[in-house]
């Protein structure tokens, strides 16, 4: 596990924990470009994600 972020469905970020070094601004940008696909997706569809070179697990 690399991270584990926390946001509401309007998009603010509640908790956020790094277990790699990444700087502020690729973390950031990393952020914002989550939230933005895992929002996006129907409520129907499976919560699994292959993101990048990550696979995400949401609720």
């Amino acid at each position: 596990m690399r991270f584990m972020l926390l946001f509401s469905r309007q998009g603010k970020l509640r908790l956020q924990k790094w277990y790699v070094a990444i700087s502020e601004r690729d973390k950031k940008k990393l952020v914002r470009d989550l939230m933005q696909t895992v929002l996006s997706r129907k409520p129907k569809m499976c919560s699994f994600l292959e993101w990048k070179d990550f696979k995400v697990v949401y609720k």
